[in-house]
């Protein structure tokens, strides 16, 4: 199983999230968990750069619609370039949630 790194996006401007890379895994779980908790609650828009992550389990998952919950009404959870397996255990355990997009490099795509 492989480790993760998450690091804030950082820079004049930079939106509210996350850059990851890795694994989100029994193992790294705890980070994830903790690294998306800090993010701020009740923010119009959050961004999670996923395009270095290889796999996200089911808690992981759960971690991520979490956060859209915790959205303002409106609000957006962008994921950028995310995993496939996300997307589809986001649709198969948590299919009601609202206000995610998946952004893919090259196009947009609706998830919910």
């Amino acid at each position: 199983m492989g480790g993760l790194q998450v690091e804030p996006l950082t820079g004049p401007g930079a939106p509210a999230g996350v850059r990851a890379a890795g694994q989100v895994n029994l193992l790294t779980r705890t980070t994830w968990e903790d690294a998306l908790a800090g993010l701020p609650g009740g923010a119009p828009r959050v961004h999670l750069h996923l395009a270095g992550l290889t796999a996200v389990d089911a808690a992981g998952a759960g971690a991520v619609a979490a956060v859209a919950q915790r959205l303002e009404p409106g609000g957006r959870l962008f994921l950028h370039d995310p995993p496939p397996s996300l997307g589809r255990i986001l649709q198969v355990l948590w299919p009601g949630i609202s206000g995610i997009e998946v952004q893919r490099t090259g196009g947009l795509e609706v998830q919910a």
